[in-house]
C-alpha cells in the first residue's frame, strides 16, 4: 500500500484502510457484488480508492491483497488503456452524465473479457447522470452478468434515485479523524502554520486541504471570508459583494458560505436570530440546488438575495 497523495492507481488512504480490508475479503471470499456505492464528502479519496480496487481486481498476479503494479493489466492501467475498465465522467460544459454513456455499458459488458477475468466500470460523479441515464443504468444493475463491477462514486446520494442505491453495496467513507488528518498533512506538505486553518477550510477533506495549497483557492476563501465579515458589519453593501462573489465557482462558494454560517451558529456570538439563521441554512440549501440544476440561471441575482440576508443576520454597529 502507497499512503501518498500523487492521483495514481494502485494508492489508497490510511482512513480508508477498514473499507479496503473489508472490500478485498469479499474478493476472497467470492462474496463481491455486483455493483458498490462508494459515499462520502467530496476530497476524502473515494476515486483514488475505486480505481486502485479496479486494479486489485484486474491485476493479473495480485499479492497480499494489492495490485502487482508489475503485469500486463497493471501496465494497461497505467497507461489508461485497460480493455476491461471504464471509467465515466461528464463533461466539463454540462456538467451532466447523458443516457448515451450509459447505454454503451450494455455493449461492453455483453462483450467477452479480454483479459480473460473481471470487467469494471467508475462512474464519477454517480449524482451526475440525468434521469434517462439512471434509468438506463438501472438495467445493468437489475441484470447484472458475471464478474462484472459497477463503482459509483457519489458525494451526494440524495440526488441518486433510490432504485439504483437499493441495488448496491454501500461503502461509506467519512472524512478522518483531525489526529489522522493533521498527521496526514504534516507528511504531504511543507512545514507551515496555517495547518489548522486548512483543516478548517477543507471541512476535514484531506485532499481539499492539498488542493487550497496547489491552487491559490487558499487566499480565495481567506478573501470570500473577510468578504463575509465586512458585510456582518456592515462595512460593504450586499450588492458589491454579490459581484465579487460570482466571479468564484457557485458550487464551491456556495459550500464556502454553509461552513461560514455552520461556524456562525457554533459560535452564537453574532448572529441576531437563531430562528433566522436555521431559515437561512434552508434558503442557502435550495440555493445549492438552483446551481446544481440544468436551468440558465442569473447568479448574481442569487449571490444579491443571498448576501443581503445574510447582511440581516448580524447585529448593525451602532
Amino acid at each position: 500500500m502507497l499512503d501518498s497523495y500523487p492521483d495514481a492507481p494502485n494508492i489508497y488512504f490510511s482512513w480508508q484502510k477498514s473499507q479496503w480490508e473489508k472490500l478485498n475479503f469479499d474478493i476472497e471470499n467470492d462474496r463481491l457484488p455486483h455493483a458498490i456505492n462508494l459515499v462520502g464528502p467530496s476530497h476524502v479519496g473515494k476515486y483514488q480508492f475505486a480505481a486502485s480496487f479496479a486494479q486489485r481486481i484486474l491485476c493479473l498476479s495480485s499479492l497480499d491483497g494489492h495490485a502487482c503494479g508489475q503485469c500486463k493489466a497493471c501496465k494497461l492501467i497505467f497507461a489508461d488503456n485497460h480493455p476491461d475498465l471504464r471509467r465515466l465522467e461528464p463533461d466539463n460544459k454540462s456538467k451532466t452524465l447523458g443516457v448515451d454513456s450509459i447505454r454503451e455499458l450494455g455493449e461492453f459488458f455483453a462483450k467477452t473479457s479480454q483479459q480473460g477475468g473481471w470487467k469494471v466500470v467508475i462512474i464519477n460523479p454517480a449524482e451526475s447522470m440525468n434521469l434517462n441515464a439512471a434509468n438506463a443504468l438501472l438495467k445493468n444493475l437489475e441484470e447484472p452478468r458475471e464478474k462484472t463491477l459497477i463503482l459509483l462514486i457519489c458525494h451526494q446520494p440524495s440526488r441518486l434515485l433510490v432504485t439504483i442505491k437499493s441495488r448496491c453495496r454501500l461503502v461509506r467513507f467519512p472524512v478522518p479523524s483531525l489526529p489522522e488528518m493533521r498527521l496526514w498533512l504534516s507528511k504531504n506538505l511543507a512545514p507551515r502554520e496555517d495547518i489548522e486553518e486548512l483543516i478548517q477550510y477543507a471541512s476535514g477533506s484531506p485532499l481539499l486541504a492539498i488542493k487550497l495549497t496547489e491552487t491559490g483557492l487558499l487566499e480565495s476563501r481567506r478573501k470570500f471570508d473577510r468578504l463575509l465579515d465586512d458585510l456582518a458589519t456592515h462595512k460593504i453593501s450586499a450588492i458589491s459583494a454579490a459581484e465579487a462573489c460570482k466571479e468564484n465557482d457557485p458550487h464551491m462558494a456556495l459550500d464556502w458560505l454553509y461552513y461560514k454560517l455552520v461556524l456562525e451558529i457554533r459560535s452564537g456570538a453574532k448572529i441576531t436570530s437563531p430562528v433566522l439563521s436555521f431559515r437561512y441554512m434552508d434558503r442557502l440549501i435550495q440555493s445549492k440546488k438552483l446551481v446544481q440544476s440544468p436551468a440558465n440561471l442569473n447568479l448574481l441575482l442569487i449571490w444579491e438575495e443571498l448576501l443581503i440576508n445574510w447582511q440581516q443576520l448580524f447585529k448593525k454597529n451602532k
